[in-house]
């Protein structure tokens, strides 16, 4: 349905008046079906284009079969890895799913017309569940990395054929598996800079490997955990000069130490608590950490801790009884091509909203997980929305209140939440 270009323009207003004129009152979503495989459909609250490109393992055989077969397709192959991962490659013409659940392969969608191409390498098989994370490479963009036992792994793919070659790029032979820092981790901006994290072969414990990727060099390791149920995260800011790492016990905390001397500096707190975060730079080229609680979206710089709420923009102190509508606790995501600026999403109510940390641009309202009502704690359920480069692409997790339905679980599999991209119109 074809919409006038005046109804656009009201509903985009009206979404910059709910974001910014925050009440205890929360909106809801207007119901939107599920779209089709590789098709779209109108979001009727914004105008935009809601694609769905994960299905069922039968769609997605019908659309290009998987070489072990049916089978061996996992709902995680429809989804992407996680919010702080980008599914979109760095010229945004190519997406990847997550690896799958103890599965090979992770699906590979061109996404100029939505399309399921091709199934790529990956971990197979997993030493260890977050090397279902792939990393594609800062600078090519048909290069792609991931993590197979105490391998750092290399793989190009030709856009022509779709075939893949794959290489060993280092081993670690003091580690018994290494991942990008338990699933959270990224290359610094410049591709040059990683934080391994693993567990020791002698069984010591967990520990931080920072590494150089172009040099091949493995500097000294720090040991952050006996085991890794004390461990969350870590990984390298943006400008490859920090390591940022959660930890569980012996409390918990995030902390951040200098890349150059991971192994022996003193960690600095940043918060004590571990949250959904990504790392950004804003447009002066300062490094932040972004976490969203109960009482809005929060930004922490690297360099001195300076701690600033960047949406909502109303202030509401160090209250415990912030409004619902404040409530930020979710997933951030860095638009790493737009300086300072963050997708949102929201777990208690699926909402997606684009925040400039800076506070100079009124945060957009960009749509909904239509995920249903209430918090959702389930992972395979989760919105994780993540960006492309340019934020024109907005990645995130639906089941299209299939939870409703008598007898739903996404687990054990199969479960219908499915990975969706919305294509934005406008740069925000």
């Amino acid at each position: 349905m074809q919409r006038h270009p005046l109804h656009l323009l009201i509903i985009s207003l009206l979404s910059l008046l709910l974001i910014n004129g925050v009440s205890a009152r929360e909106r809801s979503a207007s119901p939107l079906p599920i779209p089709p495989l590789a098709g779209f459909k109108l979001d009727p609250d914004t105008g935009l284009k809601v694609w769905r490109l994960g299905g069922s393992a039968a769609e997605m055989q019908q659309q290009c079969p998987h070489p072990e077969g049916e089978e061996v397709i996992t709902l995680l192959h429809a989804q992407h890895f996680y919010s702080r991962t980008s599914p979109a490659n760095r010229d945004e013409t190519h997406a990847l799913s997550s690896g799958g659940q103890s599965k090979p392969h992770a699906a590979l969608w061109r996404l100029n017309d939505k399309q399921l191409v091709a199934w790529v390498p990956a971990a197979d098989p997993a030493a260890h569940l977050q090397q279902r994370q792939l990393l594609w490479d800062k600078q090519a963009a048909n290069v792609y990395w991931f993590t197979s036992g105490n391998r750092l792994m290399r793989a190009s793919i030709d856009f022509t054929t779709y075939e893949t070659r794959t290489e060993v790029w280092d081993t670690f032979a003091d580690f018994a598996y290494v991942t990008f820092g338990f699933g959270e981790g990224n290359f610094s901006d410049d591709g040059k800079r990683v934080v391994l994290t693993g567990e020791a072969k002698d069984g010591s414990g967990i520990y931080l490997q920072p590494y150089d990727v172009s040099g091949k060099q493995a500097l000294p390791w720090r040991k952050v955990a006996d085991d890794d149920s004390a461990f969350d995260w870590a990984s390298v800011d943006p400008t490859g000069e920090y390591v940022v790492y959660a930890q569980h016990t012996p409390q918990e905390i995030t902390a951040v130490i200098p890349f150059s001397d991971a192994a022996n500096a003193k960690p600095r707190s940043l918060l004590d608590d571990v949250k959904h975060s990504d790392l950004i730079l804003d447009k002066a080229q300062q490094a932040w950490w972004v976490y969203g609680n109960w009482r809005g979206l929060f930004a922490v710089r690297l360099a001195d801790g300076h701690s600033k709420r960047i949406w909502p923009i109303q202030d509401a102190g160090n209250a415990e009884d912030a409004p619902p509508s404040y409530n930020a606790s979710g997933h951030v995501a860095r638009i790493a091509g737009k300086p300072g600026w963050v997708l949102l999403s929201r777990q208690q109510n699926g909402d997606l909203y684009l925040v400039d940390s800076s506070g100079k641009q009124a945060a957009r309202y960009v749509g909904n997980s239509r995920h249903g009502p209430g918090e959702v704690s389930n992972y395979k359920r989760e919105a994780r929305a993540a960006s492309s480069f340019s934020g024109r692409y907005l990645f995130f997790v639906s089941d299209y209140y299939a939870h409703a339905k008598p007898g739903y679980d996404p687990e054990p599999e199969p479960g219908t939440a499915y990975l969706n991209l919305i294509e934005l119109d406008q740069e925000p």
